[in-house]
């Protein structure tokens, strides 16, 4: 009876999934905020859709090969990539600003001098960012211990590693859920993916945390894997770091941890997988104290909760307009000198808003937050790679420059591959769907995207927050190439049989 609970609510997850993917599609080719060009990304999504099926079929046929060579040929692209995207971070060298200098010149300042005073007004508001400054201090402390003291290298070599890392733990999740075709397949959309040239200079919490989806996913596809009680604890307690200090960076990455306790209680005994969601908390509690201690020691306790910008304060500024970035609710925000003055107004402000808002009203605000998070192929990289540079080059106006040509060409080159992807995953969710009993543990991953869907509902929307999960999109495509080859198979075969008889 449990089963088939689990098995109908996963189908309703699938469902609507399915249902807001067509969705995104429909605004992406037709009445989209970024103003594609129709003819031309359709001919793109079905280029990039032949190339995917083109090669998930040659890895089919020489299966035995790439499973002999499978380590030999993902170190190899994993260190290709990494040297083409530090060699692209050179030409694409850029003066940080807003958020992003804050993080960069505040972690730099504090590396070289043993604090940040010129950024103690910015982080004494945005404790959000706490996390993403220490990492940044630890980092280039590293690096200044090694001799590296160009700390913008610095920042592009870590992110680059982490999303090396997210590429290895995308593929080898995809691996273990479909074989070596998953593996193949998982790297080989990274590499028709050419925001992740691009990526290692736009070091920004969105891609940062790029890296801790997959690797909690993969510590939960382990822990499957594990009988003992004590292995399975020590992969709870590393699927907890990895929530705690991606979390201290950028709180999305709470979606995915929440996905797959979801389908360990739905499908395990709950009480096996309670632990985790135990430990998770503890971890991330601890690691959050342990930051905010760090910066408050040097900002001030009493100065940063005094001058705080509430979390609320997102959620009002999502629900005005187009959903984005509004600079009068900062004003508005800003405004009030007593904390709890301040979050009284804004939640008054959020229930006016709300009460306001007509069905037609909120119909619309939804349409436009989708169309706008999830339609960008370029991942918003642009936010980053924008900032001013000493040289303009060749290499910025195509990928930054929004009045070019070139830049044109690239973003529906992006996009036609995302479409693609998105294609791919739409064909697995309704296959699963009709498809009796439990799908291959794609559940959380597909769960993890519908969270993402309703966290960007309330939240304030932007281009390239949707980035960190662009790893997961990836695994479920890849699901999609594995539905569409069986179902393809299952066709050609009984078509076979009716020619015979």
């Amino acid at each position: 009876m449990k089963l088939k609970v689990s098995n109908a609510l996963s189908k309703i997850v699938y469902a609507l999934l399915a249902f807001l993917f067509v969705w995104v599609l429909v605004k992406m080719y037709f009445i989209s905020y970024y103003e594609y060009s129709a003819p031309l990304l359709i001919l793109g999504t079905l280029a990039a859709l032949a190339l995917m099926l083109l090669f998930w079929h040659i890895v089919k046929k020489r299966e035995a090969f790439f499973e002999k060579h499978c380590r030999l040929i993902t170190a190899g692209f994993l260190l290709f990539m990494l040297a083409l995207q530090l060699a692209f971070s050179f030409p694409l060298r850029y003066a940080p600003v807003y958020d992003i200098g804050a993080l960069f010149y505040g972690a730099s300042e504090w590396t070289e001098t043993g604090s940040f005073p010129s950024y103690y007004e910015y982080f004494a508001m945005f404790h959000n960012n706490f996390g993403g400054l220490v990492l940044f201090r630890l980092w280039f402390g590293m690096m200044k211990l090694i001799g590296i003291t160009d700390f913008y290298f610095a920042a592009c070599l870590l992110n680059s590693l982490l999303s090396i890392a997210a590429m290895y733990l995308t593929a080898s999740s995809a691996g273990r859920l479909f074989g070596v075709r998953g593996r193949m397949t998982a790297l080989f959309l990274f590499f028709i993916s050419p925001p992740f040239y691009f990526i290692a200079p736009a070091f920004y919490t969105d891609a940062l945390t790029m890296v801790f989806p997959p690797l909690i996913f993969r510590l939960w596809l382990y822990a499957l894997d594990r009988k003992e009680l004590l292995q399975k604890l020590a992969c709870f307690v590393f699927m907890g770091l990895a929530l705690a200090l991606g979390y201290s960076i950028k709180a999305t990455v709470l979606i995915m941890l929440i996905a797959v306790v979801i389908e360990g209680m739905l499908y395990d005994s709950w009480k096996a997988w309670l632990p985790l969601a135990a430990i998770a908390a503890a971890l991330t509690v601890c690691v959050s104290l342990a930051v905010n201690s760090v910066v408050y020691f040097h900002v001030g306790r009493d100065e940063a909760q005094k001058r705080q910008v509430p979390i609320t304060h997102w959620i009002m500024m999502g629900l005005e307009g187009w959903g984005g970035y509004n600079g009068k609710d900062y004003a508005f925000t800003k405004s009030f000198d007593d904390p709890a003055e301040r979050k009284l107004a804004i939640s008054r402000m959020i229930s006016q808003r709300l009460r306001n808002m007509s069905l037609s009203d909120a119909s619309e605000l939804f349409d436009c937050k989708l169309d706008l998070v999830w339609n960008d192929g370029t991942y918003g990289l642009s936010d980053c790679l924008g900032c001013p540079h000493e040289q303009d080059n060749y290499l910025h106006g195509f990928l930054v420059r929004e009045d070019g040509a070139p830049r044109k060409i690239y973003k529906h080159i992006c996009t036609a591959v995302l479409a693609a992807m998105y294609l791919l995953l739409l064909f697995s969710c309704v296959s699963d769907i009709f498809t009796s009993g439990q799908s291959v543990r794609l559940l959380a991953p597909r769960l993890a995207l519908l969270g993402v869907f309703i966290f960007f509902l309330i939240w304030e929307a932007r281009w390239r927050y949707f980035s960190s999960y662009v790893p997961i999109v990836m695994l479920c495509a890849a699901a999609g190439l594995e539905s569409a080859s069986a179902r393809l198979s299952g066709f050609a075969s009984r078509r076979k049989k009716r020619s015979l008889s």
